[in-house]
């Protein structure tokens, strides 16, 4: 059955990848734009923002679900971009508009290592915005990703320029573990999500089929691209002193909290999605090779 769908953060990574896709099955999208943007031919545009409930009203009017993907992986305090505002007061506004306006059905797109004890802000706070969807008392579905991979993704495309310089620093050593998953994979997902009813009321890990070191990934893609690399450890401690000073600058290449969650990796523990929604996720090496 086709719905109308409200999407927030549709210009990001994951909302650019998944409006065409929920176009291609029939679904009519509407996106929360802060400002002008070029979209698919057919998503309808509100603009707004997620700090302010009274445009996600506007935007969540004659929905039937809200697909919230808002989320940020470095903070401005300066300019009132925490992880505390854009992760839980957001997702708490979306709820109340969904409430308000009568949506019945919020798919939320969180992140793997999400709980309240972790050592990352980041993750604290995601889980909180985890909460929130929990208890909000609609139909829901909470979706955990790995580190998303695939065309257009920041971090392929940085780790590709870094490369052209022949050497690359492997942080803490490159022990790290990781278990990437495919971007059509996560679209997937949550077209899977909002038709089949037999996946809501639950949290669901994203993870792709093989788990990596950090070193092996930057490895994999120097073997996809055609690029010899040296690499060299890179030690974590002196790293995270500069970031505490450094961090605040957008030039600066990681954070803390990145470091943070870098150390605390990022591997499915419970990975059955797939085989309860019946997809056969992606090799990640095949992937880059396109990229």
């Amino acid at each position: 059955m086709a719905l109308r769908i409200l999407i927030t953060g549709a210009t990001g990574f994951v909302g650019s990848n998944l409006l065409p896709a929920l176009l291609d099955v029939g679904h009519q999208v509407v996106a929360l734009v802060r400002r002008d943007v070029k979209l698919p031919f057919g998503v309808s545009t509100v603009k707004g923002d997620v700090l302010d409930v009274d445009s996600i009203r506007k935007a969540a009017k004659g929905c039937q679900a809200v697909v919230h993907l808002v989320g940020i992986i470095r903070e401005y305090p300066s300019k009132g971009v925490t992880f505390r505002r854009l992760h839980v007061e957001a997702t708490g506004n979306v709820i109340q508009a969904c409430k308000d306006e009568g949506v019945s059905l919020v798919l939320h797109m969180s992140a793997l290592g999400a709980r309240p004890d972790s050592a990352a802000e980041y993750h604290r706070t995601k889980f909180a915005a985890e909460e929130l969807v929990r208890n909000s008392g609609l139909d829901y579905v909470i979706f955990r990703p790995s580190l998303i991979i695939g065309p257009g993704s920041q971090f392929l495309r940085d780790m590709k320029r870094l490369m052209s310089f022949g050497i690359l620093g492997l942080i803490g050593g490159g022990g790290y573990r990781l278990q990437p998953v495919v971007i059509q994979d996560v679209v997937q997902a949550f077209v899977q999500a909002i038709r089949r009813k037999e996946l809501r009321g639950a949290t669901w890990d994203l993870c792709g089929t093989k788990v990596y070191t950090l070193r092996e990934l930057l490895e994999a893609m120097a073997r996809a691209w055609g690029k010899r690399v040296v690499f060299f450890p890179l030690p974590s401690g002196p790293l995270k002193l500069l970031a505490r000073f450094l961090d605040r600058f957008p030039w600066f290449p990681i954070t803390r909290e990145q470091l943070t969650m870098l150390e605390e990796g990022s591997v499915c523990v419970d990975n059955r999605f797939y085989s309860v929604a019946g997809l056969a996720p992606k090799d990640v090496e095949g992937v880059l090779k396109s990229v």
